[in-house]
């Protein structure tokens, strides 16, 4: 008896057809991706959701726009807030000259306003290992809001002195003493004096003036050197 057989398949005549008029034609490669020229794409045999979730954007404009809105949001509120808050920048006690120490006291003053207390103190007094641990509680104690006020302390020019260089620092055009720094190490940091007060007082260089001006000190009035 004969076997009947099969007669051989020719090329299916489905494939390559428009599914959609002349819009949607499928392309098919071993072991590719097949893209459908509508937007959907096959990858590895599995369809993904751009397709679905245009589909959905169009039948939900109102919420889809709102969705849009909270990330833009979140990417500009990113930025703004990356631009405004720079990182503290301790490499700059390694500075020489009095270049060096301004920049060192600028620096200061900003790890004051972010609150780091960490950054402080390496540039401060980075031998002090207890440094740490009194700045944070000085620093959280006080609000964002308050510690901003560092930024109204304003900065002289830093003059060289026996011990090292220092700088004047004023509040609205007046006199407020000055920070003191010293060379330590081939670096710049604090004089060992005026941080053991501001350590005893749990006070920023900067937020002890700030203080001051809101009557908040903890140690009494007391006033920066002079010279």
């Amino acid at each position: 008896m004969l076997e009947e057989r099969e007669p051989p398949r020719g090329p299916d005549p489905r494939q390559g057809q428009d599914v959609r008029g002349a819009q949607n034609r499928v392309d098919i490669r071993s072991g590719g991706s097949t893209t459908i020229s509508g937007g959907a794409v096959v990858a590895g045999g599995d369809v993904t959701i751009i397709q679905k979730a245009r589909q959905w954007a169009f039948a939900n404009p109102l919420l889809a726009a709102s969705l849009a809105v909270v990330v833009l949001s979140g990417s500009i509120w990113t930025g703004v807030s990356l631009g405004s808050d720079p990182a503290v920048d301790v490499s700059v006690v390694e500075e020489p000259g009095l270049p060096g120490a301004l920049h060192t006291v600028e620096q200061t003053r900003l790890a004051e306003r972010l609150g780091d207390a960490a950054s402080w103190c390496h540039l401060v007094q980075p031998g002090d290992s207890s440094c740490e641990t009194t700045m944070n509680s000085a620093f959280a104690a006080k609000s964002q809001s308050y510690r901003d006020r560092v930024e109204e302390v304003g900065l002289g020019e830093p003059e060289e002195i026996d011990s090292g260089a220092q700088v004047a620092l004023s509040w609205q055009g007046s006199s407020q003493g000055t920070a003191r720094l010293v060379q330590a190490g081939g670096r710049w940091q604090l004089n060992t004096s005026d941080y053991g007060l501001l350590k005893l007082c749990g006070a920023g260089l900067f937020l002890s003036l700030v203080d001051a001006k809101s009557q908040e000190l903890k140690c009494g009035m007391f006033q920066l050197p002079t010279s």
